[in-house]
């Protein structure tokens, strides 16, 4: 029999004797073999809450038991066992408190469960948005056997039992953060049918919206509303480099701006009496006011990816200025912003924060793969000591994250062993919640939803029984194998030391390469034990996740050989295996939507990529003349001298090593044990051949992409034979953007020796490790000569 522990849902459950001439609780009898042996009871005055919940509750029993339990008032005189829904005046005569009210904490939510004699009470805070009533059902229903473990019928298990028992007992459960919301960012399909099942399962897993003025994007636009100033008060608005005035963002230090901002939010607060917090933030990306008294504040902090130069200070002083004024008539309301992009640093210039200022603290720059403070990774650790700095100075911080926080690829993105460690760290700091920017799917993200739904709630649940518990739910017999293959996976990425943030391409094979075997094995042996056709059919949707996640793994095998129709190959098999998922159940391995496929870490995108380079390389575009080497040679340059020595000599051999040149040199142990890559300037050297007979043709070279710094007008530089040479730009290069991505294409035609060894030699500069710490090639490169039109 399949154990399901107190512990999985932090529930208290205590049998007591008689004491006080009270009855001793006893377990109570719900139906028994098709027959209603219990009452669902409603108070008098009892509101919509506990009616839907009532309903609800009365639905489930239905389909687990075939009975249907009537519904009943409390004074219609109901005798024999009574579930009483919500808090009321039977309820309030038993003895039992029920969490009620609110304030501008908002830390009032909770529920209670409680055997009264042969009366169970389920009732909880139903003011403001709470939902402490619909909670204390869903939790009963969790102890009866039901699950959601995702959204819609795919993720539902309902027990089928002809008698249901509900053993004595009493809990007072109140969630460890007071916001506790998921929604889906839209890089994947989510249309109104997908966002209603979303509001199902969050009820049934405890989630909470975030019901109030949030610091969105671009929200700084309320405080002074472009349509009613801009043309009257063109000064409130931030200055742009083109010497023109923007709309969608203030002028930080004209104290006209925080006047007009103050009277904004008191203004809302005087016309909203249940409002309890006004947000604002600036537009998305990197805004900055070019005017002279702003770029004159600004103390000229760089590094670590945080949108330089940092805005922290300059943002801060007036989002601090603006809540101090509004303190003064609302001290119980909450003045939010948002520490993002280019505001992710604390201000180093404010000596006290107001104390109705909070933020949402957003560290898109920071790993996602490790948890919080991991001894491999410096940029956790950069992001626990941010956030220690933001909670010892704000009384209300929460934060924004990214799950899945990484490439848009739909590969899974495990990450239970993150929550595990890191929302212990979130309690134990004080934080007041978060606003997970997630995904409409969920075979990505697998169980991170619903294990930061019980987390969210109890900081201590068991992540090892959460996910036991699912596998014996969901899978059957085969559960043992799935756990096996859960942890494993997620051991995997735990361990490596492979560095990603939201966005950007991770190299799958290297994670994956030690536990391939297991998995596939695992896997098999899942197949083999599925006991029912509903339990193999979702061992079905696991298998072709796997596959699909293999086929990924495919697809670098293949680029490293430079074969890029298998390439493409695999990614038609990704797409395969995706149509084959959605046609069972939408909302697990989706296709990218229409608008981002053009994203760049979309499988679309690399497909299009892989096009591009087949077509060159013996396609419609170009006839293929030599693949280079893999390995090249390779040599650091921190003292920016390897150009006046003329390293791009062949004849200077001196401390050069080999070098995979289809993987970035930090995942090649150039980098401390942090993590913290080798920065500035390397090179990469490597001899070719040109055949004689192509003394006539334009030839050219493509050289694999390279991570290299966004500082530079050209982060990297090409010799061919001694001669630096020009190369093909792209839009981005041209931009100097930080085009990390795509190849560049040379033409050697002029420099190369037909006949003889060649020697191509790259210098690559990259700054400081940030967002992107990485450096160097990762693509093959290859000799090619145009074909005629």
């Amino acid at each position: 029999m399949r154990a399901i522990t107190a512990l999985i849902f932090s529930m208290v459950i205590l049998i007591s004797t008689q004491t006080c001439g009270v009855a001793a609780p006893e377990a109570i009898i719900l139906c028994r073999e098709g027959q209603a042996t219990a009452t669902l009871v409603l108070s008098a005055t009892a509101t919509v809450q506990a009616q839907e919940a009532a309903e609800t509750l009365q639905s489930y029993i239905a389909r687990m038991s075939g009975v249907t339990l009537p519904i009943a008032r409390e004074n219609d005189g109901v005798t024999g066992s009574r579930i009483f829904i919500g808090p009321g005046t039977s309820v309030s005569e038993r003895g039992v408190n029920v969490p009620s009210g609110v304030t501008y904490q908002m830390k009032e939510e909770g529920f209670v469960i409680k055997t009264v004699g042969q009366d169970l009470i389920l009732a909880g805070n139903e003011d403001w948005n709470y939902q402490g009533t619909t909670y204390a059902v869903f939790h009963l229903l969790e102890q009866l056997g039901c699950r959601w473990f995702f959204p819609g019928e795919f993720g539902e298990v309902i027990p089928t039992k002809k008698t249901l028992t509900v053993p004595p007992m009493d809990l007072v459960s109140r969630p460890d953060f007071r916001f506790r919301n998921l929604w889906y960012a839209g890089w994947m399909p989510a249309e109104a049918p997908d966002q209603e099942r979303l509001r199902v399962w969050y009820q049934r897993n405890k989630l909470m919206s975030l019901a109030m003025s949030l610091p969105g994007d671009g929200s700084i636009s309320q405080l002074a509303p472009a349509a009613t100033y801009f043309e009257s008060h063109p000064h409130l608005y931030a200055l742009g480099k083109d010497g023109e005035r923007h709309q969608e963002m203030l002028c930080m230090t004209e104290p006209e701006a925080v006047r007009i901002g103050v009277e904004t939010i008191i203004t809302y607060f005087r016309e909203h009496p249940d409002a309890y917090t006004f947000g604002f933030a600036p537009p998305d990306g990197y805004p900055l006011c070019y005017c002279e008294r702003c770029t004159a504040a600004l103390p000229g902090f760089m590094g670590k990816g945080y949108g330089d130069p940092s805005l922290s200070d300059l943002w801060f002083r007036f989002a601090n200025a603006v809540a101090t004024e509004v303190y003064k008539e609302f001290p119980e309301r909450w003045v939010l912003t948002n520490g993002y992009s280019n505001r992710v640093r604390l201000p180093e210039s404010i000596r006290e924060f107001s104390p109705n200022l909070g933020i949402q603290s957003a560290v898109i720059q920071a790993c996602s793969i490790h948890r919080i403070g991991d001894p491999k990774c410096w940029q956790r650790q950069t992001y626990q000591q941010i956030l220690n700095r933001w909670t010892d100075a704000l009384d209300f911080v929460f934060v924004y994250d990214y799950d899945p926080g990484k490439a848009v690829d739909n590969l899974p993105f495990p990450a239970l062993h993150n929550l595990r460690h890191d929302m212990p760290y979130f309690k134990e700091r004080g934080l007041a919640g978060f606003w997970t920017e997630g995904s409409n799917s969920w075979m990505v993200t697998h169980l991170n939803y619903y294990v930061r739904a019980k987390l969210m709630w109890d900081v201590e649940a068991d992540v090892d029984a959460l996910v036991r518990d699912y596998c014996e739910h969901f899978y059957g017999l085969a559960a043992k194998p799935m756990e096996q293959y859960i942890w494993t996976l997620e051991d995997a990425v735990e361990s490596t030391t492979i560095h990603t943030t939201w966005g950007r391409l991770v190299p799958w094979k290297t994670i994956l390469a030690p536990v391939q075997d297991r998995l596939e094995r695992l896997m098999a042996k899942a197949e083999s034990r599925a006991d029912s056709p509903v339990y193999a059919a979702r061992i079905a949707i696991m298998r072709q996740v796997h596959d699909h996640m293999m086929a990924y793994v495919t697809m670098e095998s293949a680029l490293e050989e430079a074969d890029w129709k298998g390439a493409i190959a695999s990614i038609d098999r990704m797409f395969a295996l995706r149509d084959a998922v959605t046609a069972v159940e939408p909302g697990l391995l989706p296709n990218t939507p229409d608008w981002a496929k053009d994203f760049r870490s979309t499988m679309e995108w690399h497909r299009t990529r892989y096009e591009g380079l087949a077509a060159k390389a013996g396609g419609a575009e170009g006839e293929l003349i030599a693949v280079l080497p893999r390995t090249w040679s390779f040599k650091k340059d921190p003292k920016d001298m390897g150009v006046i020595y003329q390293w791009y000599l062949p004849e200077n051999t001196e401390g050069w090593a080999p070098i995979d040149t289809t993987r970035y040199w930090e995942a090649q142990g150039h980098a401390d044990e942090t993590g913290w890559g080798y920065w500035g300037k390397a090179w990469y050297r490597t001899a070719f051949d040109v055949p004689k007979d192509r003394a006539d043709n334009t030839v050219m070279l493509t050289i694999g992409p390279a991570y290299n710094g966004a500082d530079h007008d050209r982060g990297i530089w090409v010799w061919i034979n001694g001669r630096l040479v020009d190369w093909e730009m792209d839009r981005h290069h041209r931009l100097g953007y930080h085009d990390v991505r795509t190849p560049i294409h040379v033409d050697i035609t002029a420099d190369m020796k037909p006949g003889e060894e060649n020697t191509v030699a790259v210098l690559v500069h990259t700054n400081t490790p940030g967002r992107n710490p990485r450096g160097g090639l990762h693509g093959r490169s290859f000799l090619w000569t145009p074909k005629t039109p």
